[in-house]
This record gives C-alpha cells, sequence and structure tokens, in this order.
C-alpha cells in the first residue's frame, strides 16, 4: 500500500498507523512517501510503515544541489532483497550528491523549525486574506485531518495550497 502523507497538493494528512494495520492485516506491505514530511517531522517506520522513502532532492538536501532519493526500513530480510535489486540495476547517488545530503542533514533541523514557523505565519495571513478562498494547511484547526497530523507528526509541516478567489 502507498501511502503519501501529506500529500501533494492537496496535504491531505492520512492515519499511517491505521493505514499499515490494515495492510498489516491483510498481508499488504505498506510504503510511506515522506517527502512533505522530512524524517524530522514525522517517522512512519514507529507508525507501523515497512518502508520509508524521501526525495532527498526537497527538504533533506535543502539546497537544491541534491538529486537522489532514500529508502529507509528496518527488516533486514526485506532490505536484502531491495538491495539485490538496486546493486543489480545500479540506481545509486554520485559521492558528491552524498556529500551534499549528509552536510545538508546537519541543519535539517533548524531549517524544518524555521520553515515550519513561516509556513504557519503565511497560512494564518492567506487564511484571512480578502483574495483568498481557501488555505489548506495540516496546521491550521480548520483542516480536516488537522488532528491526525497533530498526532503523527513533530510539525505541521511546511507546505501550503492556497485556492485564489475567482
Amino acid at each position: 500500500m502507498w501511502i503519501e502523507t501529506p500529500t501533494n497538493p492537496t496535504l491531505k494528512v492520512g492515519d499511517i498507523r491505521k493505514l499499515c494495520q490494515l495492510a498489516r492485516e491483510h498481508g499488504i506491505l505498506t510504503v510511506v512517501d515522506n517527502t512533505f514530511a522530512s524524517p524530522y517531522l514525522q517517522s512512519p517506520i514507529l507508525l507501523g510503515a515497512d518502508i520509508v522513502v524521501h526525495s532527498c532532492t526537497k527538504y533533506i538536501g535543502g539546497h537544491t544541489d541534491v538529486l537522489m532519493g532514500a529508502i529507509c526500513l528496518n527488516d533486514k530480510d526485506l532490505y536484502e532483497r531491495l538491495m539485490f535489486t538496486a546493486k543489480s540495476f545500479g540506481p545509486s547517488p554520485s559521492p558528491f550528491d552524498c556529500y551534499n545530503a549528509l552536510r545538508s542533514l546537519k541543519t535539517l533541523k533548524v531549517r524544518m523549525e524555521a520553515a515550519v514557523k513561516n509556513a504557519y505565519v503565511v497560512a494564518n495571513f492567506l487564511n484571512n486574506h480578502p483574495k483568498v478562498e481557501k488555505v489548506v494547511y495540516p496546521g491550521l484547526k480548520n483542516h480536516p485531518q488537522h488532528e491526525i497530523a497533530m498526532d503523527q507528526m513533530r510539525g505541521p509541516g511546511a507546505m501550503i495550497t492556497i485556492y485564489v478567489k475567482g
């Protein structure tokens, strides 16, 4: 079961615990795309996910100089199967991309905290703007999955979707 939460661009937040439990009851593997949350704000493995993927090009890289992704899991057998495939097909990042990603991880906490703080201010401003019809941001109490986001995330993220009037 592929789970993206928050989703792009509608910012819907799925209940990772419940979805993973449902999948496990039916013998289905779960993969969570955690790109919009980042590993700083959400830990899907701890919520029951089998695999977590990140686009390191986004928050993890943070400086527009990394082109790579990451796959995280805690099952040795599954790791071996995925590693065999990776070795067979060769989808590995360059050493320089690895260096840049590692460098950027050192500032992920500071960057995410600032991004979340700024997003909250911007979302509140836009929520009251006369030319904005609707603001979608998990940090606002009017977001349909606000409570889920606050339960499973350490912050509501920094992505905002708006609908402009007219």
